[in-house]
């Protein structure tokens, strides 16, 4: 008979509810999810087939949660998580970014952040692991729309141009 999983006392059953109801990031969402439906009693099993995940997942999930409470269920963010970069490192990357452009005056790029990375730690990162540090700390590409390229003088135009 399959292990019925218990929840600590962090949350009751309806404010584990209200935060699956109220998530915004998917990934997050999910484990509310499954963490309200264990807090009606639901064996992991079951959960698991409901959700379209492993029944490890699910006990990954509640473990966490029992340990760290609210925390473990969060996503983490901002590079917390990041082997190549330490914090520091992150909020510096990140002040460079929102000044606009690169010391060469170009705008930021996965090149340029792949360049930057190699300078202040001396390893090499792939493209898009670049693209996910830019995205990570919630930059998106910009990039001219084809009816302003034709309006753009000489130089506005080789500002623009790909790296």
């Amino acid at each position: 008979m399959p292990k019925i999983l218990k929840l600590e006392n962090h949350l009751t059953e309806k404010q584990i509810r209200r935060k699956y109801l109220s998530c915004q990031h998917s990934q997050e969402k999910k484990r509310w999810q499954a963490l309200s439906l264990i807090a009606t009693g639901k064996v992991a099993n079951t959960v698991a087939g409901e959700l379209g995940m492993s029944s490890g997942w699910i006990s990954k999930t509640v473990h966490r949660y029992n340990e760290e409470g609210v925390a473990g269920v969060k996503n983490k963010s901002k590079n917390e998580g990041s082997k190549t970069l330490t914090k520091e490192q992150v909020k510096e990357l990140e002040k460079e970014i929102e000044s606009g452009k690169t010391a060469d005056e170009r705008l930021w790029s996965s090149t340029q952040i792949k360049r930057w990375v190699a300078e202040k730690t001396g390893k090499k990162i792939h493209k898009t692991t670049a693209w996910r540090m830019f995205a990570k700390l919630d930059f998106t590409r910009q990039s001219p729309r084809p009816a302003h390229r034709e309006r753009a003088n000489e130089d506005e135009r080789t500002e623009f141009k790909k790296s």
